[in-house]
C-alpha cells in the first residue's frame, strides 16, 4: 500500500516544485502549507508543534521544504520522531543540518528514516562524485549559477543573502575554518549562455556532510554568482561595509525586482574535484529553462521510493544513499537538465 506523502512548505516555490514533479509522476502528494485550502492541500506549520501533531499520521513521508531553513528549529523532524514519520528534507542551512544530526540517537530508536539536506547542495553533488572518475578527492569545489529570474522569491533570495558580510565555515586544511561570506571569489566556466562566471564564497552544509562520505578530503567550499546584473558587485562591496551588508540582508526587496526584471533564466551548477596526484574533474549540470528541479528531484525519487516500500535504509541516512545514482541521473535527464564531465591533470 502506497504511504502518504505530505509536502510541508508545498504552497512554496521549491515545496511547490516537488508537488508537481510528485503529481507527474502519478503520486497525489498533499501540500502543506499555513495557509491550505481545498482538494490535494493540508494545514500545517513546520515551526508549530500542535499544527504538526494535527496534520501528520504516522506512516507519512513527509518532504520538508518550508525554508529559509536558516531560520528554522528542527521541530519537525522531531514531531517526526514522536509520530513515527520519515523525514525528507531540502535544507541548505549548516546549523540546520547539524540540528538534525544531533536528534540521530532518536531517530535511530524511533526506526524512522531522515533524509536531511536531499537536495542539490550535497546529495546532487555526493551523487555526481560518486559517478566521476575522482574516487579519493582531496578538494571539492561547488559553483551555483541559479536561474535568478524563476526563483526570485523571498525565501531563496534570504538564503543568498544570509551569508553576505557574515563568518562563515568552511572546510580547509581538513577542519573547520571561517572566512567572510561574499569577501573572496573566483571564476567558473560553464555552458553557455551562461558561459564565463564568477563565484562568490558562501556557506554551505558540504563543510560537514562531504567529509564523511570522502575520509581523504582536505578542502570543500561553495561559491554563487547572482546571476543579477551589478548584483555581485554590491554584495562584494556590502562584505567589507558591515552596516550595508546588514541593511542588504534585513531587506531584498530591491533584489528581487532586479531579478525577475533582468535575472538569468539559465542555471546550473559544477561540482570540481581534486585528488592527490592533482587530477581534476568537472561535472556541469545545465539547463536552459527551470534547472531549479535539480534542488527537489532528490527528495522528490526519495519520497517516492520511501512510500512505495522501496527504501532499505533507516535512521540518518548517508547523502550517498539516499538515491541510486542510476535514478536521479536518469531523472535530471528527463526533467532537461544536461551533463557534462570534463578531466584534466
Amino acid at each position: 500500500m502506497m504511504r502518504r506523502i505530505v509536502v510541508v512548505g508545498g504552497a512554496g516555490f521549491f515545496g511547490g516544485a516537488a508537488v508537481e514533479l510528485l503529481r507527474r509522476e502519478g503520486i497525489e502528494a498533499l501540500a502543506g502549507s499555513r495557509r491550505a485550502a481545498g482538494d490535494g492541500a493540508v494545514r500545517v506549520d513546520a515551526e508549530d508543534a500542535a499544527s504538526l501533531r494535527a496534520a501528520l499520521r504516522p506512516g507519512d513521508v513527509v518532504i520538508d521544504a518550508a525554508g529559509p531553513f536558516q531560520a528554522r528549529t528542527a521541530l519537525l523532524a522531531r514531531a517526526a520522531i514522536a509520530i513515527g514519520c520519515d523525514v525528507i528534507d531540502i535544507s541548505d542551512s549548516l546549523d540546520h543540518v547539524l540540528q538534525v544530526e544531533a536528534l540521530r540517537p532518536e531517530i535511530e530508536a524511533a526506526g524512522i528514516r531522515v533524509l536531511t539536506s536531499c537536495s542539490s547542495v550535497t546529495t546532487v553533488v555526493a551523487i555526481l562524485l560518486r559517478a566521476g572518475g575522482v574516487r579519493a578527492p582531496v578538494r571539492v569545489s561547488v559553483f551555483l549559477a541559479p536561474a535568478s529570474r524563476e526563483t526570485a522569491r523571498p525565501g531563496t533570495s534570504g538564503s543568498l543573502r544570509h551569508s553576505l558580510g557574515r563568518p562563515i565555515r568552511l572546510l580547509r586544511g581538513g577542519r573547520l575554518a571561517t572566512a567572510t561570506g561574499w569577501s573572496e571569489s573566483r571564476p567558473f566556466r560553464m555552458p553557455e549562455p551562461i558561459g564565463a562566471a564568477r563565484g562568490y564564497l558562501m556557506e554551505s552544509v558540504q563543510a560537514i556532510t562531504l567529509p564523511r562520505l570522502f575520509p581523504h578530503l582536505r578542502d570543500a567550499d561553495f561559491w554563487v554568482d547572482s546571476r543579477v546584473p551589478g548584483m555581485n558587485l554590491v554584495f562584494a562591496a556590502a562584505a567589507r561595509l558591515p552596516p550595508l551588508a546588514a541593511a542588504i540582508r534585513r531587506s531584498g526587496r530591491g533584489g528581487l525586482v532586479l531579478a525577475r526584471l533582468f535575472g538569468s533564466t539559465a542555471g546550473g551548477m559544477l561540482v570540481e574535484a581534486e585528488d592527490a596526484a592533482g587530477r581534476i574533474e568537472r561535472s556541469r549540470l545545465f539547463a536552459r529553462r527551470r534547472s531549479y528541479l535539480a534542488a527537489v528531484a532528490p527528495a522528490v525519487l526519495a519520497a517516492r521510493a520511501a512510500a512505495e516500500g522501496r527504501m532499505p535504509e533507516r535512521g540518518l541516512v548517508p547523502h550517498d544513499r539516499h538515491v541510486p545514482a542510476s535514478d536521479l541521473l536518469s531523472f535530471l535527464d528527463r526533467l532537461g537538465i544536461e551533463r557534462s564531465v570534463e578531466s584534466s591533470g
